[in-house]
């Protein structure tokens, strides 16, 4: 999306509508987060009480738990500003909670297609808003945004629609389409390697607490 100086954060009684991402979405992701969590730590914390480590269980608990708090927060507040009397279409994102805007007239077309889900079974709709030299405006995913608040958008646009015809996997959709994705889509390896790093160094992380508390505790 452009950033734009001109336009401030949205105000509760900003004219525009507000799109907010479905509670349903995140009631899924609050289930398969407690189904993950609650035995996961409960092994761990009968392994490790009355003698164990149990400190460092609790303090990787409170990590999670901050964690999965300040990603509920980025959930709810992640949304789409758009109206018929503003030339501005604001959104704010999920990760850092970023602000960005672009004017209607900066569009040139739409792009929809259906990408298949990772594991093939289904298909999502994805609606990308595209400028000049294909630059991205806005994209929404159907993972993220149901088809509902993907018409409202296009209706705010007089420019032409590309439709997909096929389903299309995220790969061809990054082959075919690479303006249309994301920086870490197009970049698939260096996406596997920071997974990597991360595991890794939250691992040294928790075996370096672990060690710390030993030590105190001995």
């Amino acid at each position: 999306m452009t950033h734009k100086s001109a336009s401030s954060k949205p105000s509760r009684n900003d004219p525009r509508q507000r799109l907010g991402q479905p509670l349903s979405l995140f009631r899924r992701g609050l289930i398969a987060g407690l189904a993950f969590a609650v035995p996961v730590f409960g092994v761990l914390y009968a392994l490790t009480i009355p003698g164990g480590p149990w400190l460092a269980v609790a303090i990787t608990q409170a990590v999670a738990v901050g964690a999965a708090v300040a990603t509920s927060i980025g959930y709810f507040r992640s949304a789409i500003w758009i109206g018929p009397t503003s030339s501005t279409v604001t959104e704010r994102g999920f990760f850092f909670a970023r602000l960005s805007h672009f004017d209607k007239a900066e569009a040139v077309s739409i792009l929809l297609a259906q990408v298949y889900t990772s594991d093939g079974s289904e298909t999502r709709p994805q609606l990308v808003i595209l400028g000049a030299n294909n630059k991205r405006l806005l994209r929404m995913r159907g993972q993220y945004w149901p088809q509902s608040a993907m018409d409202v958008v296009a209706s705010h646009f007089d420019v032409p629609v590309f439709s997909i015809p096929d389903a299309v996997s995220t790969g061809e959709l990054r082959a075919d389409y690479p303006h249309a994705v994301y920086f870490l889509e197009r970049h698939p390896v260096l996406v596997a390697l920071i997974a990597v790093g991360g595991t890794a160094a939250t691992a040294a992380i928790l075996m370096g607490a672990l060690a710390l508390i030993r030590s105190i505790t001995a």
